[in-house]
């Protein structure tokens, strides 16, 4: 073998080796992710997440009956719509309706829209007092599905924008309930201050994928070197994908 064939070689060897090591990584952190330690911190949190927002007390074993309403229709918009990796889960579902029962927030805004748009405005359309519901995407084109998804389901499209037209500095305090879920993880990230600043004192913030390792410690460090600390709500939002939620009492 020639010398440029001898390296040539070793680069290939070197480019598996690296890919079998980071692999092995992937593992390790699915691994960690499934250890006793983050279900401990679930368990560890509900007391905390239950003095910040009492409310929550109430759904603790009333999640699938709370989404139950959106079942049908969930397991629609999976088959036609979005995938279901993608589309909120049942037990955000249950969540966020639980929260809008009790808290009965004036003010709503979900990133990443979706299914989630859906049930917002599906329990403002019924709400015994007004809410305001806005969705913000960081693709136009699935803002443009669902904006249509609304309309076909008969319900309001107002209130939507792309992340490059929402004006969030000028909304800093402005919502009482606030998902996040928007974009990739990378975006997810990049955009966590503004996000969380878009609640009021008061408010809460729902950091949903917080089962993906590697965004929930920068996401917890970050958050946590402005002195704000998320709380797992694993023991409520925990579904057969391994997805689970945090909240953020603001």
């Amino acid at each position: 073998m020639t010398q440029a064939g001898e390296a040539q070689g070793a680069g290939v060897v070197g480019l598996l080796r690296r890919g079998l090591r980071s692999g092995v990584v992937r593992v390790q952190r699915r691994a960690a992710d499934l250890a006793p330690a983050e279900r401990a911190r679930g368990r560890r949190d509900w007391s905390a997440a239950v003095a910040a927002l009492p409310a929550l007390a109430e759904l603790d074993g009333q999640i699938d009956a709370l989404a139950a309403r959106f079942a049908d229709e969930h397991a629609r918009y999976c088959r036609e719509v979005g995938h279901p990796v993608h589309a909120a889960s049942l037990e955000l579902v249950g969540l966020l309706v639980g929260l809008v029962q009790k808290t009965r927030p004036g003010r709503v805004i979900d990133l990443g829209s979706g299914f989630s748009s859906y049930v917002l405005r599906s329990l403002a359309a019924e709400a015994p007092t007004p809410m305001e519901v806005h969705s913000v995407d960081d693709s136009p084109d699935w803002l443009e599905k669902t904006r249509g998804y609304l309309r076909d389901k008969g319900l309001s499209d107002a209130g939507l924008f792309t992340w490059a037209e929402f004006d969030a500095p000028a909304r800093v305090g402005a919502y009482d309930l606030v998902l996040h879920d928007m974009g990739f993880m990378d975006t997810r990230f990049a955009t966590l201050d503004p996000v969380v600043d878009l609640a009021r004192a008061g408010g809460v913030v729902v950091l949903d994928d917080m089962h993906k390792p590697d965004y929930r410690d920068k996401a917890l460090a970050r958050l946590g070197e402005r002195g704000l600390r998320p709380l797992s709500l694993r023991r409520l939002t925990h579904d057969k994908l391994t997805r689970f939620a945090y909240l953020l009492p603001r």
